[in-house]
């Protein structure tokens, strides 16, 4: 792992416009996306800033840019060290004075940061929020105010928001202490109640807010319900497909991902990362994946913030995230280079359970705190570190998880009744000092945001306006055209049958008997009085056989009935009551659409669902490029062959050294001299000095070699 990723300064011609010589120069970009330049001129005007952008939308070159034509240095907070090694190794690459300090580097190496920081060589320093409240950092930071506060991952701030971390509060504080300082809050998920929360824990002063880049044209989305576990897997099988780049599959457990990591790597060379490996270990395996040595990365959530590689052709989610937030955050790793890539979430009825079981573990019941405290009371008083070190709990939660002791001692720690020495403080048990309604709140909340996640599952709306319009980008297209599932005018199936929706009368005939028997079946029972079925369990339903739509599907198995009003569920026509015995109403939507007002489209469970191997802009298969003729193409494997020896020599990954849209500019144009070379997008100064002689004679081989006859 890089130490120090300090350089000398590069001069840079004073240009017309200095802020795109800078973009071209030290960046390597023509231009610049849609909405970065008011971001960055907010940034340079002094402004503090909220900027919400997806993953993959250019946050970082907001303020990056700024950082390097200015004097003084930018800090970023940001929540990982293999995020920050990332930037770090970026920007040296491009000739940018940059550096970290965190808890990996030697006590050596972070004196020489603090150095540079303190002379001025810096132009940014990344540290982690634990950094940041340390004395001696905040001494370092008043002797030597830095230009800027940046922090990433903001949301994490906000408790209303999906992702809340509690070392992020005290960022506000130290803020203050450097006042008047500029605050730029960067996160690529935040509605307007986070954004709000965010400004105000940072203290920031009328902040600009601006959200962009939520549209992403170049992502193809999709979901697909299975029936089981092991269609589900069947599934997987199919699609997964890393081409010439890379994949992420998101599993929920940290076992369930060495299930499918065992299964992947029969085909391919895969990796398992979660939480539990040791900083080494997951050192080392994210090294593996940028470098290509492995393209399938099978994961927990924890690979989320640590991951930035541009050629991910696919993200595809084996469990369900806890809300659109979280899981747009984790799909937007996909197509960073712009290249088509696709994000496909494979689901079953019972993948919901998990994600419930994670907020009911994250906001805690009354009995369970209470119940938690008498087992730390008991147990001497004193807070062992973990739920699952404690011996003899308290009868009442004897059977609670890990996740949810753990998440009652955090609420006990923030109520001050385990104190910072880890004393748990002696209180009546019936008066803890817990603000049960607001954990209540947070509760409801996690709800409200993982049914809105459901709702862009059933796919009743283009995939890319939902999203949009979620996170409030305003000005975004109405439709896609073929960038999502929903919007694809024919879809087939891998045999290449065309995939159809469920005729409107059938889904009438469905919500009629759902009406007439609202809230008193099951689904099981409800599918057999459709398909009318003679069994006992259906005629004991008070009246099932006597409604009009009784047999209305006959024909139909009824496994696949099943299926249809599950899908009918996820569409949020119909509704399930709680556990252990749910029975199914009909929602206001239900009503509409039997009542012919409002239009379902439900695909049909007796048919297969849409191959989602490719993108459907892609014209070569496994290339991830843009079409690309037979001598491009030659080229372009060349080149890559290139990159790969070239990024072994400088043990960097692959992309450090060029990405892969700039072969493709390179594999085309064929520049023979090194000013034809410096306008290849991509490749600024510090690329056309540490490459530009090599890749001229590698591309003047390649095209003698074509014209050998």
């Amino acid at each position: 792992m890089t130490a120090v990723g300090i350089i000398g300064a590069m001069a840079v011609a004073v240009p017309t416009d200095p802020l795109h010589a800078a973009l071209r120069d030290r960046f390597g970009h023509g231009d610049f996306r849609e909405g970065q330049r008011e971001v960055v001129d907010a940034v340079l005007a002094g402004d503090d800033v909220i900027l919400v952008m997806p993953t993959g939308g250019g946050k970082s070159l907001c303020y990056q840019l700024p950082a390097v034509l200015e004097q003084q240095t930018t800090v970023v907070i940001s929540p990982l060290i293999a995020l920050m090694k990332d930037q770090i190794d970026a920007l040296t690459a491009r000739g940018i004075a940059a550096g970290a300090l965190h808890s990996n580097l030697p006590q050596s190496a972070q004196r020489v940061v603090e150095s540079a920081y303190r002379s001025g060589v810096l132009r940014l320093l990344y540290v982690a929020p634990e950094r940041l409240v340390r004395p001696d950092f905040k001494t370092m930071l008043a002797e030597t105010p830095p230009r800027r506060l940046v922090v990433d991952e903001a949301h994490c701030i906000s408790e209303w928001g999906h992702d809340f971390r509690r070392d992020y509060l005290r960022i506000g504080d130290v803020a203050s202490a450097l006042a008047p300082l500029q605050i730029v809050a960067c996160t690529a998920t935040a509605t307007v109640e986070v954004r709000e929360d965010i400004a105000g824990r940072l203290g920031q002063r009328r902040p600009r807010s601006f959200v962009h880049g939520f549209a992403r044209p170049n992502l193809r989305l999709a979901a697909e319900r299975l029936r089981s576990e092991a269609d589900k897997l069947s599934r997987l099988d199919e699609v997964i497909d890393p081409g010439d780049g890379h994949v992420i599959v998101y599993a929920g457990t940290r076992a369930r991902a060495a299930t499918l990591a065992a299964r992947i790597a029969i085909r391919y060379p895969t990796m398992l990362y979660h939480a539990d490996l040791g900083a080494e270990e997951r050192s080392r395996a994210q090294e593996r994946f940028r470098s290509g040595e492995v393209r399938i990365a099978v994961t927990t959530s924890a690979f989320g913030m640590g991951v930035d590689i541009p050629s991910v052709r696919q993200v595809i989610h084996a469990a369900l995230p806890a809300s659109l937030e979280e899981y747009y955050q984790q799909a937007g790793r996909a197509g960073r280079d712009g290249l088509p890539a696709t994000c496909l979430v494979l689901y079953t009825a019972a993948d919901r359970r998990l994600p419930e079981f994670f907020i009911e573990s994250s906001s805690p019941e009354p009995p369970t705190i209470t119940g938690v405290y008498r087992s730390l009371r008991s147990g001497g008083g004193i807070d062992p570190g973990a739920w699952s070190m404690v011996g003899a709990p308290d009868a009442a939660v004897a059977a609670i998880s890990d996740a949810a002791g753990d998440a009652a001692r955090a609420v006990l720690r923030d109520a001050g009744v385990i104190d910072p020495s880890g004393r748990v403080v002696d209180c009546d048990p019936r008066r803890l000092p817990v603000d049960h309604g607001r954990i209540a709140t947070h509760r409801r909340l996690a709800f409200r945001r993982l049914d809105t996640f459901f709702a862009y599952l059933a796919g009743r709306e283009c995939r890319h306006r939902f999203i949009t319009r979620h996170f409030g980008e305003e000005g975004a297209g109405q439709v896609c055209g073929s960038g999502c599932d929903v919007c694809a005018p024919r879809r087939r199936d891998p045999s290449g049958d065309p995939v159809e929706a469920v005729d409107d009368t059938t889904v009438r005939r469905a919500l009629s008997a759902v009406a007439r028997l609202n809230g008193r079946v099951g689904l099981v029972r409800l599918a057999g009085v459709l398909v009318g079925s003679r069994s006992r369990s259906v005629a004991a339903v008070p009246g099932g056989t006597d409604i009009p739509t009784y047999g209305a599907m006959q024909g139909w198995r009824e496994a696949d009935v099943v299926e249809l009003l599950r899908r009918l569920t996820d569409a949020g026509a119909l509704q399930l009551s709680p556990p252990p015995y749910p029975t199914v109403s009909i929602t206001q939507l239900g009503v509409e659409a039997m009542r012919g007002v409002q239009a379902l489209r439900v695909a049909d469970p007796r048919r297969r669902s849409l191959s989602v191997r490719g993108h459907p802009h892609d014209t070569r298969a496994g290339a991830g490029t843009r079409d690309l003729s037979d001598d491009e193409a030659r080229r372009f494997a060349h080149l890559r062959a290139w990159r790969t020896r070239r990024a072994r020599e400088r043990d960097v990954p692959a992309y450090v050294v060029l990405p892969d849209r700039t072969l493709v500019e390179l594999a085309a144009a064929v520049p023979a001299t090194l000013d034809a070379l410096a306008t290849v997008p991509g490749i600024g100064p510090a690329k056309l000095a540490l490459y530009g002689s090599d890749l001229l004679e590698t591309l003047s081989t390649m095209s003698a070699a074509e014209t050998v006859p």
